[in-house]
């Protein structure tokens, strides 16, 4: 896999009433092509492992709720001393 980067950025953010936003990025063909590559080979693996995807995403949220949960917790014992 070639490490090379590509520039991708957030073109704009369009928030709604209910909550959610939809978002516009642009890329270069260079990340367009990483993206692919790194998404189909997140499927795959996923496919592989036998598990659903959301079981990824859900586990990749709860870490960063977790690790938010410790850097709040640093904040706050940094600020009483």
């Amino acid at each position: 896999m070639n490490k090379a980067v590509g520039i991708l950025g957030v073109e704009q953010i369009e928030e709604h009433e209910d909550g959610s936003a939809t978002y516009k990025f642009h890329m270069d063909a260079h990340a367009r092509g990483l993206l692919a590559e790194e998404g189909l080979r997140l499927v795959l693996y996923c496919a592989a492992a036998k598990i659903d995807m959301q079981l990824v995403y859900d586990f990749i949220e709860d870490h960063i709720r977790h690790n938010k949960d410790e850097w709040d917790d640093q904040d706050k014992s940094e600020n009483l001393t």
